[in-house]
Protein backbone atom coordinates (compact mmCIF):
# COMPACT_ATOMS: atom_id res chain seq x y z
CA UNK A 1 0.00 0.00 0.00
CA UNK A 2 1.22 3.66 -1.11
CA UNK A 3 1.72 5.86 1.58
CA UNK A 4 0.73 9.47 1.69
CA UNK A 5 4.14 11.05 1.11
CA UNK A 6 4.52 8.21 -1.67
CA UNK A 7 1.45 9.62 -3.63
CA UNK A 8 2.45 12.85 -3.25
CA UNK A 9 5.46 12.45 -4.22
CA UNK A 10 3.93 10.38 -7.84
CA UNK A 11 1.70 13.90 -8.20
CA UNK A 12 3.25 16.27 -10.51
CA UNK A 13 3.11 19.67 -10.52
CA UNK A 14 1.31 19.44 -14.09
CA UNK A 15 -1.06 17.16 -13.16
CA UNK A 16 -1.43 19.77 -10.32
CA UNK A 17 -1.88 22.05 -12.93
CA UNK A 18 -4.32 20.09 -14.98
CA UNK A 19 -6.16 19.07 -12.21
CA UNK A 20 -6.72 22.85 -10.51
CA UNK A 21 -7.53 24.34 -14.11
CA UNK A 22 -10.22 21.67 -14.31
CA UNK A 23 -11.81 22.56 -11.06
CA UNK A 24 -11.41 26.10 -11.54
CA UNK A 25 -12.98 25.76 -14.79
CA UNK A 26 -16.17 23.92 -13.81
CA UNK A 27 -16.73 25.27 -10.11
CA UNK A 28 -14.61 28.73 -10.60
CA UNK A 29 -11.67 29.89 -8.99
CA UNK A 30 -13.29 31.00 -5.94
CA UNK A 31 -15.97 27.97 -5.53
CA UNK A 32 -12.47 25.19 -5.62
CA UNK A 33 -10.66 24.89 -2.26
CA UNK A 34 -7.18 23.16 -1.96
CA UNK A 35 -9.57 20.16 -0.31
CA UNK A 36 -11.22 19.57 -3.63
CA UNK A 37 -7.67 19.81 -5.52
CA UNK A 38 -6.53 17.60 -2.52
CA UNK A 39 -9.16 15.31 -2.85
CA UNK A 40 -9.40 14.96 -6.62
CA UNK A 41 -5.63 13.90 -6.69
CA UNK A 42 -5.90 11.38 -4.00
CA UNK A 43 -3.32 12.97 -1.91
CA UNK A 44 -3.56 15.09 1.32
CA UNK A 45 -4.34 19.13 1.01
CA UNK A 46 -0.53 19.90 2.99
CA UNK A 47 1.03 17.80 0.14
CA UNK A 48 0.23 20.36 -2.01
CA UNK A 49 2.02 22.95 -0.18
CA UNK A 50 4.87 20.75 -1.34
CA UNK A 51 4.25 22.31 -4.88
CA UNK A 52 2.75 26.02 -4.39
CA UNK A 53 2.09 28.51 -1.51
CA UNK A 54 -1.37 29.25 -2.41
CA UNK A 55 -4.57 29.09 -5.06
CA UNK A 56 -3.33 31.93 -6.24
CA UNK A 57 0.24 30.63 -7.62
CA UNK A 58 -1.96 28.29 -8.92
CA UNK A 59 -3.88 30.63 -10.82
CA UNK A 60 -0.44 32.76 -11.72
CA UNK A 61 0.92 28.93 -13.24
CA UNK A 62 -1.90 28.32 -15.40
CA UNK A 63 -2.27 31.37 -16.96
CA UNK A 64 1.36 30.90 -17.50
CA UNK A 65 0.93 27.87 -19.00
CA UNK A 66 -1.47 29.16 -21.49
CA UNK A 67 0.11 32.34 -22.15
CA UNK A 68 3.48 30.47 -23.08
CA UNK A 69 1.45 27.78 -25.51
CA UNK A 70 0.32 30.89 -27.46
CA UNK A 71 3.45 33.36 -26.73
CA UNK A 72 6.01 30.30 -28.40
CA UNK A 73 3.16 29.66 -31.63
CA UNK A 74 2.76 33.47 -32.02
CA UNK A 75 6.76 33.83 -32.24
CA UNK A 76 6.70 30.77 -34.96
CA UNK A 77 4.28 32.67 -37.02
CA UNK A 78 5.40 35.87 -36.50
CA UNK A 79 9.51 34.95 -37.04
CA UNK A 80 8.44 33.51 -39.94
CA UNK A 81 9.66 34.08 -43.55
CA UNK A 82 5.61 33.78 -44.42
CA UNK A 83 4.17 36.62 -46.18
CA UNK A 84 1.89 38.80 -43.50
CA UNK A 85 -1.19 36.97 -44.66
CA UNK A 86 0.27 33.75 -44.29
CA UNK A 87 1.07 34.86 -40.63
CA UNK A 88 -1.82 35.60 -39.74
CA UNK A 89 -3.28 32.43 -40.98
CA UNK A 90 -0.73 30.34 -38.90
CA UNK A 91 -1.50 32.49 -35.56
CA UNK A 92 -5.15 31.84 -36.20
CA UNK A 93 -4.37 28.18 -36.25
CA UNK A 94 -2.44 27.75 -33.87
CA UNK A 95 -4.52 29.75 -31.74
CA UNK A 96 -7.99 27.89 -32.44
CA UNK A 97 -5.93 24.62 -32.04
CA UNK A 98 -4.58 25.22 -28.70
CA UNK A 99 -7.88 26.75 -27.21
CA UNK A 100 -9.46 23.33 -28.34
CA UNK A 101 -6.57 21.13 -26.76
CA UNK A 102 -6.50 22.97 -23.33
CA UNK A 103 -10.50 24.05 -22.90
CA UNK A 104 -9.20 24.45 -18.97
CA UNK A 105 -6.32 26.27 -19.15
CA UNK A 106 -7.79 28.57 -21.68
CA UNK A 107 -11.12 29.20 -20.34
CA UNK A 108 -9.70 29.85 -16.79
CA UNK A 109 -6.93 32.32 -18.05
CA UNK A 110 -9.83 34.11 -19.78
CA UNK A 111 -12.43 33.99 -16.95
CA UNK A 112 -10.41 33.92 -13.52
CA UNK A 113 -7.89 35.72 -14.44
CA UNK A 114 -9.08 39.29 -13.17
CA UNK A 115 -7.79 42.23 -10.93
CA UNK A 116 -9.28 40.61 -7.60
CA UNK A 117 -8.51 36.99 -7.79
CA UNK A 118 -4.70 37.61 -9.45
CA UNK A 119 -4.10 41.14 -7.74
CA UNK A 120 -0.88 39.94 -6.28
CA UNK A 121 0.44 39.29 -9.65
CA UNK A 122 -1.80 41.23 -11.92
CA UNK A 123 1.42 43.08 -13.37
CA UNK A 124 2.66 39.94 -15.07
CA UNK A 125 -0.43 38.25 -16.39
CA UNK A 126 -0.72 41.65 -17.92
CA UNK A 127 2.64 41.83 -19.59
CA UNK A 128 2.14 38.10 -20.96
CA UNK A 129 -0.97 39.28 -22.21
CA UNK A 130 0.02 42.32 -24.05
CA UNK A 131 3.74 40.14 -25.12
CA UNK A 132 0.93 37.92 -27.40
CA UNK A 133 -1.12 40.94 -28.66
CA UNK A 134 1.90 42.46 -29.34
CA UNK A 135 2.96 39.89 -31.92
CA UNK A 136 -0.33 39.83 -33.37
CA UNK A 137 -0.31 43.85 -34.22
CA UNK A 138 3.06 42.98 -35.52
CA UNK A 139 1.55 40.77 -38.40
CA UNK A 140 -1.26 43.44 -38.64
CA UNK A 141 1.14 46.55 -39.00
CA UNK A 142 3.40 44.60 -41.81
CA UNK A 143 0.58 43.80 -43.53
CA UNK A 144 -0.50 47.12 -43.73
CA UNK A 145 3.14 48.24 -44.72
CA UNK A 146 3.29 45.46 -47.60
CA UNK A 147 -0.19 46.66 -48.83
CA UNK A 148 -1.59 43.50 -48.36
CA UNK A 149 -3.97 44.85 -45.85
CA UNK A 150 -6.26 47.85 -45.78
CA UNK A 151 -4.96 50.58 -43.51
CA UNK A 152 -6.91 49.83 -40.43
CA UNK A 153 -6.12 50.48 -36.41
CA UNK A 154 -4.05 47.43 -35.61
CA UNK A 155 -5.43 47.40 -32.16
CA UNK A 156 -8.74 47.41 -32.87
CA UNK A 157 -8.81 44.64 -35.42
CA UNK A 158 -6.13 42.30 -32.88
CA UNK A 159 -9.38 42.88 -30.64
CA UNK A 160 -11.84 41.85 -32.96
CA UNK A 161 -9.62 38.58 -33.67
CA UNK A 162 -9.19 37.65 -30.05
CA UNK A 163 -12.60 38.17 -29.23
CA UNK A 164 -13.66 35.75 -31.75
CA UNK A 165 -11.44 32.98 -31.03
CA UNK A 166 -11.79 33.20 -27.45
CA UNK A 167 -15.67 32.85 -27.78
CA UNK A 168 -14.65 29.27 -28.94
CA UNK A 169 -14.24 27.93 -25.56
CA UNK A 170 -18.08 28.73 -24.83
CA UNK A 171 -19.44 26.60 -27.74
CA UNK A 172 -16.11 24.28 -29.32
CA UNK A 173 -17.84 20.62 -29.02
CA UNK A 174 -14.60 17.86 -29.56
CA UNK A 175 -17.35 15.66 -31.05
CA UNK A 176 -18.63 17.91 -33.21
CA UNK A 177 -18.72 18.43 -36.91
CA UNK A 178 -16.35 21.22 -37.14
CA UNK A 179 -12.55 20.42 -36.70
CA UNK A 180 -10.27 23.13 -35.06
CA UNK A 181 -8.19 23.58 -38.91
CA UNK A 182 -11.60 23.58 -40.02
CA UNK A 183 -12.88 26.60 -37.90
CA UNK A 184 -9.35 28.20 -38.14
CA UNK A 185 -9.84 28.29 -42.17
CA UNK A 186 -13.32 29.45 -41.93
CA UNK A 187 -12.02 32.64 -39.14
CA UNK A 188 -8.85 33.12 -41.35
CA UNK A 189 -10.95 33.53 -44.96
CA UNK A 190 -13.62 36.42 -43.21
CA UNK A 191 -10.75 38.01 -41.24
CA UNK A 192 -8.35 38.72 -44.15
CA UNK A 193 -11.46 39.41 -46.87
CA UNK A 194 -12.37 41.74 -44.10
CA UNK A 195 -8.45 43.13 -44.27
CA UNK A 196 -7.40 42.93 -47.53
CA UNK A 197 -6.43 45.72 -49.41
CA UNK A 198 -9.48 47.42 -51.35
CA UNK A 199 -9.59 47.19 -54.98
CA UNK A 200 -8.46 50.91 -56.78
CA UNK A 201 -12.21 51.83 -57.02
CA UNK A 202 -12.94 51.09 -53.43
CA UNK A 203 -12.47 53.47 -50.23
CA UNK A 204 -10.47 52.16 -47.39
CA UNK A 205 -12.71 51.01 -44.85
CA UNK A 206 -12.47 53.37 -42.31
CA UNK A 207 -13.44 56.00 -44.56
CA UNK A 208 -16.06 54.39 -45.63
CA UNK A 209 -17.12 53.63 -42.04
CA UNK A 210 -16.79 57.31 -41.94
CA UNK A 211 -19.26 58.28 -44.40
CA UNK A 212 -21.74 55.96 -43.55
CA UNK A 213 -21.83 57.71 -40.17
CA UNK A 214 -21.90 61.10 -41.43
CA UNK A 215 -25.07 60.07 -43.32
CA UNK A 216 -26.95 58.04 -40.49
CA UNK A 217 -26.38 61.56 -38.47
CA UNK A 218 -27.85 63.43 -41.80
CA UNK A 219 -31.28 61.54 -41.83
Amino acid sequence: MKTEASKSRNVTRRQLLDVSARLFHWKGFRGTSMQDIASDLGIKKGSIYYYISSKDELLLDIARAAMKLLIDAGEKAAFSTLPPEEKLRELIRSHVRLTCEHPDLFAVTLHDLTPANASSFWNEAVKLRDRYESLLRGIIRAGKQTGAFREVDEKLAGFALLGMINWLIRWYDPGGPRSPDIIADLWSDLFLNGLGAPQPDEEPLEKESEGRIRAARDK
